[in-house]
């Protein structure tokens, strides 16, 4: 099935503003006045400490899911879903109860959720890196597969159970039979070993992590595996790491800035045994990202490369190339790409609009894309005028 967006897939080193329709229509509350909207509006699934999963089962060229919230900035439980198939935006989910449910939710310390309408709903509410994804031929999987969240950042129930999304039928369910371990810092996220079908996870600084297995039978157990070698910790004190798992080596590359500093660091974890091993902190030469933790972050199998974008409406693309794809042993070199013509949040750096895994390559259209969801309006490739702006940069090299 050829995708929608093929004439509007740009040349390397250029852009295109490609979605087929705008994300406004798709507001549960248009008047923005719900109990749910809160101060983000429909615009907390990506402005309120949020990320993205990527969903390359959801359709032939796949799909980007959001979901967010949380600190007053909204509760909607819809996820929104951009189809680089179609090129358009969508809604996934039951509709938001008429009334507050927030209350019943915070005293469900087990789950932190609410049953309604055949689902066992969970409010917006902070992702940070943690959103997965499980493909659709795995147990308890529907066609487009299911959106993962392992870990909810939900006040002092940051640690109950996970929860995933069928992305046919928008029902809510619970994932696992159990919460898992958690400490107090979950700024970080998921790491998914496609290979294995496996999703990781802990918070800052844990020796222990998390470990759903996607093929067994629903609803998971979660398995608590120490982190190799013994007195290894996740994260190392980075904030809002981005754990990129790499097919083609088997290793995982995680990059963050310690809090309120702007140096880039990071860290490589082998998969390789099917245990999560710690290699060693990566020796980076010197780069300072202005705007700090929470930045962008993949890996692009055509050149080999990984590409971390500063969000912010920012023009500028740092390149981090490996000398070989032994990432425990090799020599890195940091370099910079540009393109023009940027839609995303132009102005200000305010907290909680960091990129975080909204920042996506996309295989088979070769191209990063990102969005800044309803609040950016312009250009489309289409020559129309649209909101909830999808842009695709295309790397040189590709």
């Amino acid at each position: 099935m050829p995708s929608a967006l093929a004439a509007y897939i740009p040349e390397p080193g250029k852009t295109a503003n490609v979605n087929l329709n705008s994300l406004t229509p798709l507001n549960p509350c248009p008047t923005n006045n719900c109990w749910y909207t809160g101060s983000s509006n429909l615009q907390a699934s990506w402005r309120n400490w949020t990320g993205a999963a990527w969903a390359p089962g959801f359709s032939p060229y796949g799909a980007l899911v959001f979901w967010g919230g949380g600190h007053g900035g909204g509760s909607d439980v819809g996820l929104y879903v951009f189809d680089f198939t179609t090129g358009l935006w969508s809604r996934v989910g039951p509709a938001n109860p008429a009334q507050d449910y927030l209350h019943l939710v915070e005293a469900n310390v087990d789950f932190y959720d609410h049953l309604h309408e055949g689902s066992y709903i969970v409010p917006g509410l902070h992702t940070y890196n943690y959103p997965a994804y499980v493909p659709p031929d795995l147990p308890g999987s529907g066609p487009r597969g299911q959106w993962l969240l392992p870990q909810l950042v939900g006040g002092a129930n940051s640690g109950a159970k996970p929860h995933a999304v069928d992305l046919a039928t928008g029902v809510w369910t619970r994932f696992s039979t159990g919460p898992g371990v958690g400490g107090q810092s979950p700024y970080t996220g998921s790491i998914e070993d496609t290979r294995r079908q496996r999703v990781w996870w802990a918070t800052i600084g844990d020796a222990w992590m998390n470990m759903l297995d996607l093929t067994e039978p629903h609803p998971r157990n979660i398995h608590v595996r120490r982190l190799l070698p013994t007195g290894s910790q996740y994260g190392h004190g980075g904030y809002y790491a981005r754990p990129v798992y790499v097919a083609e080596t088997d290793m995982v590359v995680s990059l963050w800035c310690f809090y309120l500093q702007t140096r880039v660091r990071g860290e490589v974890y082998d998969l390789s045994r099917g245990e999560l091993v710690h290699m060693g902190a990566l020796t980076l030469p010197p780069l300072d990202i202005p705007t700090g933790a929470g930045f962008g972050l993949d890996w692009c199998p055509h050149t080999r490369a990984f590409y971390l974008y500063p969000g912010w409406g920012s023009e500028q693309v740092f390149k981090l190339t490996p000398s070989s794809l032994e990432f425990h042993e090799c020599t890195w070199e940091w370099s910079e790409e540009r393109f023009a013509g940027a839609v995303f949040q132009a102005s200000g750096t305010g907290s909680g609009a960091q990129p975080f895994s909204r920042w996506r390559y996309v295989p088979w259209l070769r191209c990063f894309a990102w969005t800044d969801g309803p609040g950016v309006s312009g250009m489309v490739a289409d020559g129309q005028q649209r909101d909830g702006i999808v842009q695709l940069w295309r790397p040189l090299g590709t």
